[in-house]
């Protein structure tokens, strides 16, 4: 009861609006008498008011257009048509406002009105910009920039070379976007125009920041902070602190990057938008997770998921519950973190069927519209039969040339159903391969989860059923005194948990990997310092064993490669070869440079491996033992070779059965980098 009452009270409230709204300019076109100013009267109502009453504007441009049909004031009818694709534009019907702009035009052609044809060119030129148009858009932006060049608008010539600079980012034509975008700049300087100059600075700064140049992009966001100080505005001021930040976090300046980010907030707090507030969340989450603040980033992730769900923006509480999974992680809760990640994969999986949806019904809707043109065809092939035999006695020549002319008709009619057909078969045909892909991908998916689980439910249930029974074993030995035992049972237990947090590690590193939210940050390495950093992490363990352990390099050499995958990576190797060592072995790093890239390479003098298991070693499903029945399933070595794929190197195996193993692996020079990136800037 109570919700009906509240929406009859709003349903009451919008009537009255609209009717208080309908009363004042009903009055107004009363007290006008001349049907131009009224025609001129409205057009300015509307213009003013579309954004806040779009329906009562709707009603009337409609009418004001009736008005200046019925009196031939073209210009008039011209900027009618103008509003109502305004209208139909906020509602997201683009391609009937570019219908009404293109009539507007005509219109604006008609009466010889220069600037309204170009208003009208400008206003098609950003509707061929939103539904991707984009060679169309230029056409129409370039036509209008001529003519507001020549009047010298120099309002109007500056948002055009803006809205151009927009185009070509979308084609990635970054250099032609920049040079437009800082002619857009220069005008709005010259003419103290400081709404465009903040639009020009934030599009430099974004291309900037696409070209990883942060340092340039950063000085044209504080830009802007001077624009805001001569024209204040808090949207825009809160959305440049975000900016700001933004770049702070590219530059690894993190403490600064919160600061910028938390005065946003404060902001987009003040102006209530929610999606705003979300941005701003994320930005914080993640400076604080590369502080290792992972309390702080955890916090603001979770209020930004909320915030997510409470304005139901899927995409938003998708990429929220990824960053949640990271930081949990990171935090070893397990759980936790599962918990989200299936939030996540079912969120993202929610989306694709979104999309997917939304492609079949534009399909179907399209298919619909064809038919009926073509059954109008029909109907139209039909009426011109049936006016031919009512027609049957006129002249000889006037019957063949009707005649005539309906054989032309029935061509270029068949001719056109045919083509739609065509064009209908074609699109059926690519929805069906796209639905096939799909299909495939999911398929690969469901494989690759399910050989997860039997990793999950073998290889990592294996060590922590052996943790359970040592804990046990413990309290046993406690109880009996028998402390000369405990040594040789921690090692067991230690040794049980180190193989428990490598194959985790490698779990989750593979499956960021695969979903492609794996950070990948290529830096300079050092390689000797890298070597011996994990040789002596892995001393310990090979003094078990009795394994001697050695580092072979003659000079300091430096690769660019992302330093973690680079540390997995050998890691990852240089475990299997203490596994598969015997003990009283030897085992080698070694690393040497080539022309363009630096050889590394991990030997042991261990069990080898037979040729049929090299072929398969890089494979999922292998699994093998090492000397002391170590288990092994050959998702460490699937990860070695994605990660040094992703760092654009090779990764191969020399063995001999009974005889060693070598595993070696490339990785670009930073030598070769540098000067690469010092020709392509010269």
């Amino acid at each position: 009861m109570q919700k009906l009452l509240l929406f009859t009270f709003i349903l009451a409230f919008s009537i009255q609006s609209f009717g208080q709204n309908n009363s004042f300019v009903d009055r107004q076109l009363d007290s006008i008498q001349d049907v131009h100013e009224q025609i001129k009267f409205l057009n300015d109502w509307t213009g003013k008011n579309y954004r806040k009453h779009p329906n009562e504007a709707l009603f009337y441009s409609e009418k004001c257009f009736e008005l200046a049909k019925q009196t031939n004031n073209h210009s008039g009818a011209g900027d009618a048509l103008i509003r109502i694709g305004l209208v139909s534009k906020r509602k997201g019907d683009n391609l009937k406002a570019l219908s009404f702009y293109t009539k507007a035009l005509n219109n604006y052609r008609i009466s010889k009105d220069s600037l309204g044809i170009n208003k009208a060119l400008f206003s098609r030129g950003n509707i061929h910009y939103n539904i991707e148009n984009y060679n169309l858009a230029v056409t129409d932006y370039y036509t209008s920039l001529r003519y507001f060049e020549q009047i010298k608008d120099y309002k109007a010539t500056a948002l055009v070379y803006n809205n151009l600079g927009l185009v070509y980012k979308k084609l990635k034509e970054y250099q032609k976007a920049l040079n437009n975008y800082k002619k857009s700049a220069r005008i709005s300087t010259e003419n103290n125009l400081n709404s465009s100059l903040y639009l020009s600075n934030t599009n430099i700064a974004n291309i900037y920041s696409i070209q990883n140049k942060f340092q340039e992009a950063l000085s044209y966001h504080k830009k802007n902070l001077d624009v805001l100080k001569a024209e204040p505005n808090k949207y825009r001021l809160a959305q440049t602190y975000h900016n700001i930040g933004a770049c702070f976090l590219e530059m690894k300046q993190y403490a600064i990057a919160i600061d910028y980010q938390k005065w946003s907030l404060q902001l987009k707090e003040e102006i209530g938008n929610k999606n705003l507030i979300i941005t701003s969340l994320n930005g914080l989450s993640q400076a604080n997770y590369q502080m290792n603040n992972l309390e702080d980033a955890l916090s603001y992730s979770k209020r930004a998921y909320q915030l997510g769900k409470e304005v139901g923006n899927i995409d938003s509480q998708k990429n929220s519950a990824s960053s949640i999974f990271h930081i949990l992680t990171h935090q070893h809760q397990a759980d936790s973190a599962l918990r989200y990640w299936e939030i996540y994969d079912q969120l993202k999986d929610s989306l694709i069927n979104k999309e997917s949806l939304k492609q079949v019904t534009e399909i179907q809707a399209k298919y619909e519209a064809e038919k009926k043109e073509a059954e109008i065809a029909l109907l139209k092939k039909e009426n011109n039969n049936k006016a031919m035999q009512r027609n049957g006695l006129v002249v000889i020549l006037i019957l063949i040339a009707g005649y005539a002319g309906f054989i032309v008709y029935s061509y270029y009619s068949n001719k056109k159903l045919t083509r739609l057909l065509s064009l209908q078969k074609s699109r059926i045909e690519w929805s069906k391969e796209l639905l096939d892909c799909r299909n495939k991908e999911l398929k690969v998916s469901n494989q690759t989860k399910n050989k997860l689980f039997q990793i999950i439910s073998h290889d990592l249930r294996s060590p922590l059923a052996s943790v359970s029974g040592i804990s046990h074993l413990i309290q046993i030995l406690l109880k009996q005194g028998r402390y000369h035992e405990l040594d040789e049972t921690s090692q067991d237990l230690n040794e049980c948990v180190t193989r428990v947090l490598n194959l985790t590690d490698n779990l989750l590193s593979w499956s960021l990997n695969q979903s492609g939210k794996l950070p990948f940050t290529p830096v300079i390495i050092p390689v000797k310092n890298l070597l011996s950093g994990i040789l002596e992490i892995y001393k310990t363990g090979a003094q078990q064993k009795n394994i001697l352990l050695e580092l072979s390099i003659s000079q300091n050499l430096f690769v660019y490669a992302d330093r973690p995958m680079l540390e997995t990576v050998v890691r990852n190797l240089l475990n299997n070869a203490l596994k598969f060592t015997p003990e009283g072995g030897l085992i080698v790093l070694g690393a040497e440079m080539k022309a363009d890239h630096t050889e590394i390479w991990i030997e042991d003098n261990g069990v080898g491996i037979s040729d049929e298991a090299i072929s398969l070693i890089f494979e999922l499903d292998t699994s093998s033992s090492g000397t002391r029945g170590e288990k092994g399933n050959g998702l460490g070595l699937i990860l070695c070779k994605d990660f040094i794929e992703r760092n654009h190197g090779e990764i191969w195996v020399e063995s001999e059965e009974g005889h060693g193993t070598t595993f070696r692996f490339t990785v670009p020079n930073a030598e070769k980098i540098y000067t690469e990136e010092s020709i392509s800037h010269q």
